[in-house]
């Protein structure tokens, strides 16, 4: 196999396979020291393709080609999910970058979006857990996940692995599967709340890089730009998902989001579900 993916089973001229690599740490991590995956019922130690698919919020057909060594765009953010998801070492999150994408990784795996040193992380995570069974989870000022609940991983396990809220909804297939009405409802006002925060931290460079990743990364999300729409945040918003842990059903959520007075980078998001939407689906 070359480094951008070709031929996958032995003789590979650049040494292990990546097919080798990525079943050998799969079948290496241990299920259970990661929220939101169910372990009862399991014949086999390790995670299986569809673990990894659900810990990196892609399909299970999507993670498979790569296990295949089938050669493809695959994005830092998704790489950096994956090294977070099989618990790789620095070293061998590199080795993943040059066998996948045929460089190494940016010395940053996340952008600093700014201090967060005033937020106390142990109230922070109090006050989450707090609001079971509610998923809920914070980010920082770059929409980087920093703090969330268990509700909140069983519903997006991709969540505990490096996740960015805006990369995944913009640049991974499953969001417009799992986001329902996913221009209307996600994708405008969240790319209204990133041109707010640009015009409110125009020299923070996490988010001038966040915007550059997602225009260069999504066409449809070009086409919304030019709209040049601006939304200060999304609470109070009702909007719907469909996700694999709801069973192809429906759910209807209303969006509570809060900032702490002491900080304006970080935001805390609530997901109310709304019952009696959903039961007008």
């Amino acid at each position: 196999m070359n480094s951008r993916g070709g031929q996958v089973e032995g003789g590979d001229p650049d040494g292990e396979s990546l097919p080798a690599l990525l079943r050998s740490w799969r079948r290496r991590t241990n299920p259970r020291g990661i929220p939101g995956l169910a372990t009862s019922g399991r014949r086999g130690e390790g995670l299986t393709q569809r673990d990894v698919a659900r810990l990196t919020g892609v399909s299970e057909r999507w993670y498979g080609a790569l296990e295949r060594g089938t050669a493809a765009e695959y994005s830092a953010d998704f790489l950096d999910r994956l090294s977070s998801a099989l618990r790789l070492s620095p070293a061998e999150r590199r080795a993943l970058y040059l066998k996948a994408v045929g460089r190494l990784p940016a010395l940053g795996p996340l952008p600093e979006s700014g201090s967060t040193e005033e937020v106390d992380e142990g109230l922070l995570q109090q006050f989450l857990d707090n609001q079971v069974p509610a998923p809920a989870f914070a980010t920082d000022l770059a929409w980087n996940v920093i703090g969330h609940n268990r509700p909140l991983l069983e519903w997006f396990p991709w969540a505990t692995c490096r996740a960015n809220q805006m990369r995944w909804s913009f640049l991974e297939p499953e969001a417009r599967e799992q986001l329902v009405n996913w221009e209307q409802d996600w994708a405008r006002p969240l790319l209204g709340q990133l041109r707010y925060e640009r015009a409110h931290h125009p020299k923070n460079k996490a988010l001038l890089k966040l915007e550059r990743d997602i225009l260069a990364g999504s066409s449809a999300a070009r086409k919304m730009w030019d709209r040049r729409e601006v939304v200060a945040h999304s609470h109070g918003a009702l909007c719907r998902l469909r996700l694999p842990c709801h069973q192809g059903r429906e759910v209807a959520v209303r969006i509570v989001a809060l900032r702490p007075m002491r900080s304006d980078l970080l935001r805390v998001i609530v997901l109310m579900e709304d019952r009696r939407e959903a039961g007008g689906a």
